[in-house]
């Protein structure tokens, strides 16, 4: 149950918002009250509410030194509702920028604008606990296994179904169904620094995980820092995109709400057999670049339909040259000679139909081949970093964890469950 705390300096306002409401019939427990700042703070810190109901005008501490000190020594618990007269909109402006996710005016407070704005509060709430949760179970648990061997599984390194319904079984995973597809979520926050990127990344990609299954069977792999891949079990090949639509725009539209971020989704032909699932993550990889606000669902097609499909459609190709060949020199002068394009027209082909540029795409594309290589080998770290081409260990620990959000050997060690990581490679920590 959420826990609410009470301040105001009236003693008559705090009665009748305690009246005013039946709040445990709401989902909502009055965990207490006080009658200026200060005396709010150290009850804060002892009671532990989830919302502060704060007004503004107080004698010792205000509610935006209230807020202010709330946050610097309890974090972003709780979150604060503010009240405020008609002539504080100076105040409201600063109390939202102290990170209130609401204000109510006095004189218009009623059970409904209480409720409704306990409610926002309730949804910044869960919204910042999803967060902040572990992104993994232990190291070394069921879960860590059954994400290496996705990753294996999308590498391709099965060649045999009986192989991969032998490792399903050990892992407790089902894998049976007549058809197989996978789709790759997007999620579009590009302005954010790598720390808020993880924390968005994980909490996006744990919710996604408990919210799809209950509308399809599916199993939920991250990717990297932007993406997800959901592989879908299907009972037919037949009526893909009538079965996924719905349920992809039900799914975006409850993150939004936690998150308020926007999930674009490319998914792949199905398949029929277990070890052909790569083909199908492959399609949905050549899709991204298709991906715009207009059609934000895109489901891989062999044929192109327009003029700018197959500029996207050569993006895909270089973009799959790329993937197959992360340990070649892939300077833009070396992969524009394989084409026959002139290194200006592949970098603004990238630039104008792609998801990324160049650079970044060969980048990214690198550090997933390492991490493949961490799942699959028993490689150290510095030599996955001379196979795919880095200048030093030291550099691709660097860029490992600028995209990943954590240092190569802290994922190794995350991934393996065991000590061989501990190697002395040059890390950045």
């Amino acid at each position: 149950m959420i826990r609410v705390f009470l301040v105001d300096d009236e003693p008559l306002v705090l009665i009748g918002m305690q009246s005013m409401l039946d709040w445990p019939a709401l989902g909502y427990e009055l965990a207490g009250t006080a009658r200026n700042g200060a005396e709010a703070l150290e009850k804060i810190g002892e009671l532990h509410p989830d919302i502060v109901v704060s007004d503004i005008r107080m004698p010792v501490l205000d509610g935006l030194q209230l807020a202010a000190r709330s946050h610097e020594e309890y974090g972003a618990l709780p979150v604060f509702i503010i009240l405020t007269s008609y002539e504080e909109f100076d105040y409201v402006r600063r109390s939202l920028g102290l990170g209130a996710v609401d204000y109510l005016v006095k004189m218009d407070l009623t059970a409904e604008s209480l409720t409704a704005a306990l409610d926002r509060a309730k949804s910044a709430i869960e919204k910042e606990k999803a967060l902040h949760a572990p992104a993994h179970p232990a190291t070394g648990s069921l879960e860590s296994y059954r994400e290496r061997f996705f990753i294996q599984l999308y590498s391709g390194l099965f060649s045999d179904d009986a192989i991969i319904r032998e490792h399903c079984q050990e892992l407790d995973l089902t894998l049976d169904a007549a058809a197989y597809a996978v789709a790759i979520a997007d999620i579009r926050n590009r302005e954010l620094d790598p720390e808020q990127q993880l924390a968005l990344s994980a909490g996006v990609t744990r919710m996604a995980a408990d919210i799809l299954p209950k509308y399809l069977p599916c199993h939920v792999t991250g990717m990297d820092l932007r993406h997800f891949s959901v592989l879908v079990l299907l009972d037919s090949r037949d009526g893909l995109e009538e079965l996924l639509t719905p349920v992809l725009q039900k799914v975006n539209t409850i993150l939004y709400k936690y998150f308020s971020t926007t999930l674009w989704w490319a998914v792949g032909t199905p398949t029929d057999a277990p070890r052909q699932i790569p083909q199908s993550q492959k399609n949905a990889l050549s899709a991204l670049p298709l991906l715009s606000e207009e059609e934000p669902i895109v489901f891989y097609r062999a044929e192109a339909r327009t003029p700018l499909d197959h500029r996207t459609r050569i993006v895909a190709e270089v973009q799959d040259y790329i993937r197959k060949n992360p340990d070649k020199r892939l300077s833009l002068n070396d992969v524009a000679a394989v084409f026959n394009f002139s290194p200006g027209y592949l970098s603004q082909l990238f630039s104008q139909n792609g998801e990324t540029s160049f650079v970044e795409f060969v980048t990214e594309t690198r550090i997933s081949a390492a991490k493949e290589m961490m799942a699959s080998t028993d490689l150290k770290i510095y030599e996955i970093s001379e196979r795919l081409g880095f200048e030093s260990a030291f550099y691709f620990s660097k860029v490992f964890k600028k995209i990943e959000g954590v240092s190569p050997r802290t994922y190794l060690q995350k991934l393996r469950g065991d000590a061989d990581a501990k190697e002395e490679t040059p890390d950045v920590d």
